[in-house]
């Protein structure tokens, strides 16, 4: 039988019967399709962005309502170290790989001594390593993330504005 340490993600989640699991599964399915139609209706054609922000504020960060501008600050400064690492080297040659390079390891020092948390996170490095992906180095495919990240936090927002309303 497996057991799951404490701060496991994968660990069940507490208190949860099998009926409420379900329920909470088609939340999951509408939130989803609700997505996705929003992003087809704005013209977004890569939702990627969205779901690795959601994946990122639950799984990372437990949907805590304070945690919600963390999250999309660390997202978005990721996005913008990884356009700086796409972007940089073509404009300016070996002074924008160093410039970039050197952005990024000021990141990461600054995430490992605890600097500016609510910008500089594991949200950030998410966003910076997927950013990073080679295929994924064009402007357009880097604001795409951006713009599906941006609709995903403010309906995010929405939906924990609406369950403290409900809980009022």
């Amino acid at each position: 039988m497996a057991t799951f340490a404490d701060g496991d993600a994968q660990a069940p989640a507490q208190g949860l019967t099998p009926g409420k699991g379900l329920v909470v599964l088609v939340v999951v399915i509408l939130g989803v399709a609700a997505f996705i139609a929003i992003s087809g209706v704005l013209g977004l054609p890569s939702v990627y962005g969205g779901f690795l922000f959601v994946f990122t504020f639950t799984g990372l960060f437990h949907a805590a309502p304070d945690k919600l501008l963390p999250a999309s600050l660390g997202a978005f400064v990721g996005i913008g170290l990884a356009f700086a690492l796409a972007a940089l080297p073509p404009a300016f040659g070996t002074g924008g790989i160093i410039a970039a390079l050197l952005l990024v390891v000021g990141a990461v020092y600054a995430l490992i001594m605890g600097w500016a948390p609510v910008a500089i996170n594991n949200a950030a490095m998410l966003f910076l390593t997927v950013g990073a992906i080679p295929a994924l180095h064009q402007r357009e495919t880097l604001m795409e993330m951006a713009l599906s990240t941006g609709l995903a936090a403010v309906l995010a927002g929405a939906v924990l504005a609406l369950a403290q309303l409900r809980r009022a």
